[in-house]
């Protein structure tokens, strides 16, 4: 059983160059997660996934994170697209699954089986730079279910596999994990009556698998950096290797079977608080399945490392692994079957979404209109 599965892993450029091919063919990672550095085309991109699909096997997953707003991977190729905040201030039901389903369908043209959308962290610290005010969409749970279940339906009809995010919750966070270790001070109470809830809802127990019925529901969700003050009052734990939060809140009061992912391990939350290698051991303990490592080379060989030299010292119980290759293998089953790419349809449907944009920005009062500036830096590397 290799432990490469349990690495979603990033790549450089524009195509699979010697290096690159020699790096994953030494970790033969789960899944490839795919940046703005990775496009320059829509031609291109179709040929990349084609030959990350040749390299690594038909059921790879290869992941965009493409939410809309300033997390557009894709902006290049398809211009601006609105973000959940924008949606969630027209409060459209319809306007959040047409969203949806033009997202799937132009990721799934492409040869993009998993978006890392949408994001269920409630719009609790507007004014507060923590990573995510401008990409949740509402503050109310329940509308939160409503808008993003809708956009996760919209989506998953068209072959892709959306990722709830996260767990739990940059929502309330007072800083941004893409740089430190931000703390949730919010009670036990409140955690467990409104920022669960949009999980509970999207992924409830029992819920019914390979059915049409399935685009109704989560089937991936990622794991937080955030440390919960509720959970650990002094010993700083990031939520991703928390036993009381993946196992406690997720596999057991949840009930969630499917795929929890990390969130980037390279991000400061992780890299100012523990050791890379710490950090991915800690997270297969705790559960995760997915160890999502972005950006350099060296730091997804550590990981790697670290994750084997672990599984041989019986540091990770091999039934913790073998449930969680299930829960892989259980998502990769999924999987849409990838279509010979079309520029003409591809074009076809990146004009709809130009058409759907205009329709949403005409809509929205004069200050919604545009991305606020402030996050385009951490927009385009995250």
């Amino acid at each position: 059983m290799s432990i490469g599965r349990h690495f979603f892993i990033g790549i450089p450029g524009h195509a699979i160059d010697a290096t690159t091919r020699q790096l994953l063919k030494s970790i033969e990672p789960g899944g490839v997660i795919l940046f703005g550095r990775n496009v320059r085309s829509a031609k291109q991109l179709a040929e990349l996934t084609r030959s990350l699909r040749k390299l690594l096997g038909d059921r790879l997953l290869i992941c965009l994170d493409h939410e809309g707003g300033r997390v557009n991977r894709l902006k290049d190729i398809i211009g601006a697209v609105p973000s959940a905040l924008q949606l969630g201030f027209m409060g459209c039901k319809e306007w959040a699954r047409q969203h949806g389903q033009l997202t799937g369908r132009i990721l799934q043209k492409l040869g993009v089986n998993v978006n890392l959308a949408p994001v269920l962290d409630l719009h609790l610290r507007p004014k507060t730079d923590n990573s995510v005010p401008d990409r949740c969409w509402s503050a109310n749970p329940d509308e939160v279910v409503r808008l993003a279940g809708a956009f996760l339906v919209g989506m998953q009809q068209q072959g892709v596999i959306g990722c709830g995010k996260h767990f739990l919750g940059y929502g309330a966070a007072d800083k941004d994990p893409h740089i430190l270790l931000p703390r949730v001070n919010r009670s036990r109470n409140q955690i467990l009556k409104e920022d669960l809830l949009p999980y509970s809802s999207l992924a409830p127990a029992g819920k019914p698998r390979g059915t049409a019925a399935d685009a109704r529901y989560l089937h991936m969700i990622m794991l937080s950096h955030a440390h919960l003050t509720a959970f650990h009052k002094n010993r700083i734990t990031p939520a991703c290797v928390s036993a009381e939060i993946v196992g406690g809140l997720l596999r057991e009061k949840l009930a969630f079977n499917g795929v929890a992912v990390t969130d980037d391990l390279e991000m400061g939350a992780i890299t100012r608080t523990m050791s890379l290698s710490q950090a991915t051991i800690r997270c297969l303990q705790a559960g995760a399945d997915l160890i999502l490592i972005c950006h350099t080379a060296r730091a997804m060989r550590e990981g790697f490392r670290a994750a084997v030299q672990a599984s041989r010292r019986k540091l990770i119980h091999s039934s913790i692994l073998e449930e969680s290759s299930e829960r892989i293998e259980q998502l990769k089953s999924l999987l849409a079957p990838s279509p010979v790419f079309s520029e003409k349809r591809f074009n076809n449907i990146v004009e709809e979404m130009r058409h759907f944009t205009k329709k949403v920005f005409r809509a929205l009062p004069p200050r919604l209109r545009v991305v606020d500036a402030r996050w385009g830096a951490i927009g385009e590397k995250y």
